[in-house]
C-alpha cells in the first residue's frame, strides 16, 4: 500500500513537473547542462531529512522550510536568491511564504535588492564585516546602520509578483537591547502587540502586513542611540521562509568577525544553508586552502548550533579573473573544499564552476551577455539563469528522493 501510496505521488509531481517544475534553460555551448545536478558526495542523510520536509509540504500543505543563502556581492544584490525564492514560493499552489531577514541597506548607502523599496530619514552612519576594524558589534547580516537621531525612520515597501506574496504578521527587529537602545515603535496604521526578548524587538499584528514603517523614540534618559542589524518577517502560513545575506566583498572571515552571527542565527535556524561564499576568499593574495577549510568549519559549527539536522548546500565559486586581466586560478582549490566539507557533513555541492564550463569560461559567458565586464559579476540575465539552474538541480534532487521512496 505504501509503495502505491508513493508511486502516485511521483505521478502527480511529474506531472506538476512537466509543467512550471522546471524551468525551461535553452541548450547553449557555454552552459554545462550535464553538470546542473546537486552532488551528495558523503550520502544523503541531511538531504533525505530536507526532502522529506518538502515533501509533507507538497502532500499536506503543512510546515515551514527555511532557507538561509549567504556570500557576498552575488547575494547582496539578491538576483538569484530572489529568483530562487520566488520558484520555490511557487513550489505549489497556495503557498504563501514569509520573507525571512532582510536588510535595508540603503540606509547603509550602499546597494539594496530591487524587490524591495527602502525611505528613511535621519542621519546615519553603518558598519560592515569587510571593514578592518568594526565600531559595533555585528551580527548574521553581517551589516547595521546606527543612529542618534529620534526623529529617524526607516520605511520598506516591498516589490513583489502577485502570485508570491511576501506578507507577515509578525516582525523581529534585531538590534542592540541595551539600556542605551531608544525604543521601537510602529507607524503604520494597525494594532500591534510587542514583545522584547535578548538581542530583538517583536511586533506581532492582528492581521497580516505587506509593508514597514518604523520610528525610534527616548523612553529613559540613559538612551542615546539605535542600531539596526537586521529585520525577520514571520507567519504561521506553510512554504518557504526564504533569507539572504550578502555583503559586498565578504569572506569566509568576514562573518567570522560577526559577535552575534550564532546568537541570531538561531532566531532564523534554516533548514537548509545555500553557502556562496569563496569568490572573494580565493581572490585574496594571501589564500590558503586550509585556512579556507577552518573559516567553513567554524562558521558551520554556528549552522549546527541553531539546527543540528540543517543540510549544507556548497555552491563552488564561478570563474572569474582578478582586476579584468588575471584569471583567478583558485576556484579549482575552492572546488575541492567544498567537496571534502561536503563529504564530511553529508552536505551537497553545486558546482557553479563545472556548470560554467571551467577555467576561463567567463569570457564565453560575458560575450553571450551574461556576465559584467569585470567577469567576476553577472549580468540581471546571468544571476536570473544562476537561480534556474540551482532550482532546478534541487527538484531534480527532490524528484530523485521521491524515487527512492518509492522503492523502498
Amino acid at each position: 500500500m505504501r509503495r502505491v501510496v508513493f508511486i502516485s505521488v511521483i505521478f502527480f509531481f511529474s506531472n506538476l513537473c512537466a509543467q512550471p517544475m522546471r524551468i525551461e534553460i535553452k541548450e547553449a555551448s557555454y552552459i554545462q547542462l550535464e553538470h546542473n545536478v546537486l552532488h551528495f558526495p558523503g550520502g544523503h542523510g541531511k538531504s533525505d531529512l530536507y526532502f522529506s520536509k518538502m515533501k509533507e509540504l507538497m502532500l499536506l500543505g503543512q510546515g515551514q522550510i527555511k532557507v538561509l543563502h549567504i556570500g557576498g556581492s552575488h547575494i547582496q544584490a539578491d538576483i538569484y536568491s530572489n529568483r530562487m525564492r520566488n520558484h520555490l514560493s511557487n513550489f505549489m499552489p497556495n503557498l504563501m511564504s514569509s520573507r525571512g531577514l532582510i536588510f535595508p541597506y540603503a540606509v547603509a548607502k550602499t546597494n539594496n535588492p530591487r524587490n524591495y523599496k527602502v525611505t528613511y530619514d535621519g542621519i546615519w552612519t553603518s558598519v560592515r564585516n569587510v571593514n578592518k576594524t568594526l565600531s559595533n558589534p555585528l551580527g548574521l547580516s553581517g551589516i547595521s546602520v546606527s543612529t542618534t537621531d529620534t526623529n529617524a525612520f526607516v520605511k520598506i515597501n516591498f516589490d513583489t509578483p502577485e502570485d508570491t506574496p511576501h506578507e507577515f504578521n509578525r516582525l523581529k527587529v534585531l538590534h542592540n537591547t541595551d539600556s542605551l537602545s531608544y525604543d521601537l515603535h510602529w507607524l503604520n496604521d494597525d494594532s500591534v502587540l510587542i514583545n522584547k526578548e535578548a538581542g530583538f524587538t517583536e511586533f506581532r499584528f492582528q492581521s497580516y502586513q505587506s509593508n514597514i514603517h518604523l520610528g525610534f523614540h527616548k523612553s529613559d534618559s540613559l538612551q542615546n542611540r539605535f542600531e539596526l542589524h537586521g529585520l525577520v518577517l514571520e507567519s504561521e502560513r506553510p512554504g518557504f521562509v526564504y533569507s539572504s545575506v550578502g555583503v559586498n566583498g565578504a569572506s569566509t572571515w568576514s562573518y567570522l568577525k560577526c559577535d552575534k552571527f550564532e546568537e541570531q542565527l538561531k532566531i532564523v535556524a534554516p533548514d537548509v544553508v545555500f553557502f556562496g561564499i569563496g569568490i572573494n576568499d580565493a581572490h585574496d593574495a594571501n589564500f590558503s586552502e586550509q585556512s579556507y577549510f577552518d573559516n567553513y568549519e567554524l562558521l558551520m559549527a554556528q549552522f549546527k548550533a541553531a539546527n543540528p539536522n540543517v543540510l549544507f548546500v556548497f555552491i563552488t565559486n564561478n570563474d572569474s579573473y582578478s582586476y579584468r586581466k588575471k584569471l583567478n586560478t583558485n576556484a579549482d582549490v575552492v572546488s575541492k573544499v567544498m567537496f571534502d566539507l561536503a563529504k564530511k557533513h553529508q552536505g551537497a555541492v553545486w558546482d557553479l564552476f563545472a556548470i560554467m564550463g571551467g577555467s576561463t569560461s567567463s569570457n564565453a559567458w560575458k560575450d553571450a551577455g551574461l556576465m559584467a565586464k569585470d567577469r567576476i559579476h553577472f549580468s540581471g540575465e546571468g544571476y536570473n539563469l544562476l537561480g534556474d539552474l540551482l532550482f532546478n538541480a534541487t527538484m531534480n534532487s527532490f524528484e530523485e528522493y521521491l524515487t527512492k521512496q518509492a522503492k523502498n
